[in-house]
C-alpha cells in the first residue's frame, strides 16, 4: 500500500507530498517528497516512534535533519576542505571549522521526484556539479520499501568527476513514543570510536561508550562514530530497533542538542567522519556506482 497526500506548499508554490508506505498489521511509514524525510512510522498498536512535525515550515527552518536523507556525506569534514587528486575544494564551515553533514542545502532540503515501482516508493534527484563545494553532477536513487515489520532504503549514485559520497539516513527514534530515552537500552557490537580529526580509532573497552553488552543509556552523552559495528539495536517498551546496513560504520547520537534534549536517538550508518581527508574510501568514481542500504526492523514482546 502506497497513499500519496498533500502535505504543504513551498514559499516559492512547489508542492509538497506525504506518502504513507504500510502493509496491513505492520508498521506504517510516512516519507515526505521534501527531503526523503521519514516524518512518522507507527507500529501496528499505534505508536508513533520516530520524531517528526506536523508541518512543513519546521522541517525547511530547521537545522537538525529531522528524518532527512543526508547527502552528499554525512556528518563533518574538518576543516571544510578536501583534497581529491590533487585539487583543493574549499566548502562551507557550518558547525565550527567543520562542514557538517554537505552544509546548508544539503539533500535533506531538495525536494525530489517521485515514482511508484511495485511496493516501492522510488525518489530521484540529481545534483549538479559544484553544489555546495562537491565536484561532478550527482545522480541519486533512494528506493524505500516497507514489509511487515521493517523499514529498508537502497541508495543508488552515479557522478561525473570523483566526489565523496557518504549518504545517511536521519531518523531519531524514541520507542516509548514521547519523553526521554533515558531508559532506552543499546547495544553496539563495536570495540572502537573514531574522533573527528584522528584517523586512528579510539578503544571503547572500560569507557562509558562500551555498549557491547546491552546498557541503558541514562545521562550518556553520545554524539560518536562506532566503527566496523556489527550489530546494533536500541529497547524500550517492550520493542527492540534493530539497524543493520551495508556501510560499514554508524554514528550514534543521543540527542542532546534537540529542541527537546533527549527525546530521541539517531542511528546513522556511514563512513567514518572526514573520511575524505583520511582512507577516501567514500571517493566515488565516474566508473562505479555507490550502492548501499539500511534497514530499520522492529520486535515487539
Amino acid at each position: 500500500m502506497i497513499n500519496e497526500r498533500h502535505f504543504g506548499t513551498t514559499q516559492d508554490g512547489r508542492e509538497i507530498s506525504a506518502y504513507e508506505l504500510g502493509l496491513p498489521n505492520g508498521i506504517t511509514a510516512t516519507i515526505l517528497n521534501y527531503g526523503a524525510t521519514l516524518q512518522a512510522l507507527y507500529l501496528p498498536d499505534g505508536r508513533n516512534v520516530t520524531l517528526g512535525y506536523g508541518t512543513l515550515e519546521p522541517y525547511v527552518s530547521g537545522v537538525h535533519y529531522l528524518g532527512g536523507i543526508v547527502g552528499r556525506n554525512a556528518n563533518r569534514i574538518a576543516p571544510a576542505r578536501m583534497i581529491i587528486n590533487g585539487t583543493k575544494f574549499q566548502l562551507t564551515a557550518t558547525d565550527g571549522e567543520a562542514n557538517l553533514h554537505s552544509g546548508p542545502m544539503g539533500f535533506e532540503t531538495q525536494i525530489w521526484s517521485t515514482s511508484v515501482e511495485d511496493n516501492a516508493l522510488v525518489l530521484h534527484h540529481i545534483s549538479p556539479d559544484g553544489d555546495g563545494g562537491f565536484p561532478g553532477e550527482l545522480d541519486v536513487t533512494l528506493r524505500i520499501i516497507v514489509g511487515q515489520m521493517s523499514l529498508r532504503l537502497e541508495m543508488l549514485a552515479r557522478t561525473t568527476k570523483p566526489t565523496p559520497v557518504n549518504m545517511t539516513w536521519h531518523p531519531y527514534w524514541n520507542l516509548l513514543g514521547k519523553g526521554r530515552i533515558d531508559g532506552h537500552v543499546l547495544s553496539a557490537e563495536s570495540t572502537e570510536i573514531t574522533v573527528l580529526q584522528k584517523a586512528q580509532p579510539m578503544p571503547l573497552n572500560q569507557t562509558r561508550f562500551d555498549f557491547r553488552q546491552p546498557l541503558a543509556l541514562g545521562s550518556v552523552q553520545i554524539d560518536d562514530n562506532y566503527v566496523n559495528i556489527g550489530k546494533a539495536s536500541v529497547s524500550a517498551n517492550g520493542t527492540t530497533l534493530h539497524v543493520s546496513s551495508s556501510l560499514p560504520d554508524l554514528q550514534i547520537y543521543t540527542g542532546d542538542h534537540l529542541p527537546v534534549p533527549r527525546s530521541g536517538i539517531a542511528l546513522e550508518p556511514q563512513y567514518r567522519p572526514n573520511d575524505i581527508n583520511f582512507a577516501q574510501n567514500c571517493l566515488l568514481q565516474p566508473e562505479q556506482t555507490y550502492n548501499h542500504w539500511i534497514e530499520y526492523s522492529f520486535e515487539t514482546t
